[in-house]
């Protein structure tokens, strides 16, 4: 409880702005997520994201995040990753050409199972590699070497079963929160980048193949403009 008051209390300065100081958009985001597990410590996973915006017209972003996992015990987890990203030019707020990121990525989930619900906490940490935009002239832009910046993300995240139909089929509530810290190049904090909230559904349909769905809120802050993208966000996850 404490920690999701914590993520709230992120979350609600985002909130509270004003229509005139917002731009919003309507996306969809759909991930698929091959998932091998090695032995009873390792695993590694590929996820396969692809983001489309203004109503399914655009792209918004295409990521391809291959990653290893290392389990301590069934609640602690560690795993590194990178991370290929493609922005693409969407509309006046976004990238004013299409640009690519690599990040490489730490992270840490910690798990707790109580008897009615769990929850999840991760923490990763993403040392970017962005290609770099500037103006040549008016509305003529171009790629002109890497910036490197910093990012900490914290998920904070609630799932309660809602009905188990066999032992490999079962439906769950997800709810969760994930705040972006912005370090620039650095190690500490600069700003609030960004904040995610998530509310939607997890049915296990077998025991390789697991689909999420629901309603993903997001809001950044870019310069003096907020951007609140309303993604209806589809996950399905196969064990090999």
């Amino acid at each position: 409880m404490k920690q999701l008051i914590i993520a709230l209390l992120i979350a609600i300065p985002l909130l509270n702005v004003t229509a005139q100081d917002r731009e919003t958009h309507y996306s969809s985001w759909n991930t698929i997520d091959i998932n091998k597990k090695l032995n009873d410590k390792w695993s590694v996973n590929t996820e396969f994201n692809f983001r489309r915006t203004n109503f399914l017209r655009d792209w918004e972003q295409f990521i391809i995040r291959p990653f290893v996992h290392y389990t301590f015990e069934n609640d602690l987890d560690i795993a590194m990753g990178y991370s290929y990203i493609k922005n693409y030019n969407y509309s006046d707020y976004s990238s004013p050409i299409d640009a690519i990121e690599h990040n490489i990525f730490q992270q840490l989930t910690i798990k707790h199972k109580f008897s009615t619900f769990s929850f999840d906490h991760r923490l990763r940490f993403e040392e970017r590699f962005q290609q770099n935009v500037i103006e040549t002239e008016t509305n003529s832009y171009t790629i002109d070497g890497i910036k490197y910046r910093n990012r900490f993300r914290y998920k904070f995240q609630i799932t309660v079963p809602l009905k188990t139909f066999t032992s490999n089929r079962a439906l769950r509530l997800v709810v969760y929160d994930e705040a972006h810290l912005d370090f620039g190049n650095g190690l500490r904090p600069e700003k609030l980048d960004q904040n995610w909230m998530f509310l939607g559904f997890s049915f296990r349909a077998s025991e390789h193949i697991k689909i999420r769905t629901g309603y993903h809120d997001i809001y950044a802050k870019r310069g003096d403009l907020f951007i609140n993208n309303q993604v209806w966000e589809t996950t399905l996850t196969y064990k090999i």
